[in-house]
């Protein structure tokens, strides 16, 4: 029995860190107490108050769905967002809100044993576990790692790992397929010779994934003075060709482009594996609308080959209290459905421990 396992938010939200409906204000959240991360608050501050009119005292607040498709809209069609936020002003924000995400989800993790524990169970249930990760965390790996010393991390996505700077996987006594389709924080991309590097270590300093320029620094410094600016400047540079790097995620808005430089790959080895499997585990993910060519990509993996297989792919879903996903599920498979858990991964994993082994 071959399984994959479909990670969304709340997979990780059993990790401490939040969903995606709570980030906006987290992002506002005053950071250490430095002149360099008060500077970034107030330029976030700024940028919500000026492009959606948020006040500090009022009840809303933008979603991160809705920031991030103003900035990648105009970025990508070269408009202004106003006489004061023209493309590349745009695009720099953009670098200071993904820095300030990175740090929010590298502050907010708590080690889960309910989380590790279920992973280890999955591994003993099936002859072979992949993973499709929607989040760009490294939650996963950081369990992956600590229960598999020799594993090897295959991100499926063409890239070089950072510590060898090879493709080739070291050697290891566990492959681990783990395809992020939405990228992840230690995806390390060169935008001159689109060169990728796997930071699957997390070796580089999450400052320095943010990739900062000069152009950048000297925006933030509107908000705030700060000094020695060459410690916050990039310094990760390409191995091919010199050139900075940074992170290599697709942002939440409702038309991301997956069809640019290594996500292709990354999409068509998830169909792969969905394809290949007996059994798709959902954990903590709601099938939110937005999510439509993913939802496409479920569909079409579940369809193909049904003629020509002897029994049907099998659905489990992990939820906590969110009876509204629970009928998105069953509205979209239907009778496959099998098991689901309303009560998060301690529910979950409780029944499977029931389970022969």
């Amino acid at each position: 029995m071959r399984a994959v396992v479909i990670l969304g938010a709340g997979f990780s939200k059993n990790s401490g860190l939040p969903v995606q409906t709570e980030i906006s204000a987290l992002l506002l959240e005053k950071a250490e107490h430095t002149a360099f991360e008060a500077a970034v608050t107030r330029a976030i501050t700024r940028f919500m108050e000026d492009i959606f009119g948020y006040r500090s005292q009022g009840k809303y607040i933008p979603s991160i769905d809705d920031i991030f498709t103003c900035m990648d809209f105009s970025i990508h069609a070269q408009h202004h967002m106003g006489i004061h936020y023209p493309p590349e002003r745009m695009e720099a924000f953009r670098k200071i809100f993904v820095y300030r995400l990175l740090s929010v989800f590298d502050k907010k993790f708590v080690f889960s044993k309910e989380s590790k524990h279920l992973l280890k169970i999955l591994y003993e249930q099936y002859s072979k576990v992949d993973f499709i990760v929607l989040n760009w965390d490294t939650v996963l790996e950081k369990y992956l790692l600590e229960l598999f010393k020799n594993g090897a991390l295959d991100y499926c996505n063409k890239g070089k790992l950072w510590r060898t700077r090879e493709r080739n996987l070291a050697p290891h006594d566990l492959e681990i397929k783990l395809i992020k389709t939405h990228g992840s924080i230690n995806w390390l991309y060169c935008d001159n010779c689109r060169g990728l590097f796997n930071d699957a270590y997390n070796e580089i300093p999450m400052l320095q994934k943010a990739g900062f320029g000069p152009y950048e620094l000297k925006i933030l410094n509107e908000f705030g003075e700060f000094y020695n600016k060459e410690d916050f400047l990039c310094k990760i540079k390409c191995p091919i060709c010199d050139n900075t790097l940074a992170s290599h995620i697709a942002t939440y808005r409702y038309r991301r482009s997956f069809r640019q430089n290594t996500f292709p790959d990354v999409w068509d080895m998830a169909e792969q594996v969905l394809c290949e499997a007996d059994k798709w585990i959902f954990i903590g993910y709601s099938m939110p609308d937005a999510d439509y060519e993913f939802k496409h990509l479920l569909k079409i993996s579940q369809l193909k080959l049904m003629h020509k297989r002897t029994s049907d792919i099998g659905v489990d879903v992990v939820l906590l209290n969110d009876e509204n996903a629970v009928g998105k599920y069953r509205g979209f498979f239907g009778s496959r459905v099998g098991c689901v858990s309303n009560g998060g991964v301690g529910a979950y994993l409780t029944l499977q421990e029931g389970k022969p082994v």
